[in-house]
């Protein structure tokens, strides 16, 4: 009796797992989009500061050189 219960389930329980372990999978993939758009903020972020900073570099070396010339 607890067989002929039990049998036309079994298909179902490979699906399930697929359908679990499909549902796993992208959850990770989820995660890792997350994670390389933070990335990609931050190196934008970065290079945003370094482009500043070498603006500034520059603007006090062309200073530099203008006192020099005036000396």
């Amino acid at each position: 009796m607890v067989f002929s219960r039990i049998l036309p389930v079994l298909p179902f329980i490979p699906v399930a797992g697929l359908i679990f372990q499909a549902g796993r999978q992208a959850e990770r993939v989820d995660e890792l989009f997350t994670r390389v758009y933070a990335s990609e903020t931050e190196q934008k972020s970065t290079r945003d500061l370094l482009y500043d900073i070498h603006g500034k570099v520059c603007a006090v070396e062309q200073e530099v050189r203008a006192i020099a010339k005036r000396v």
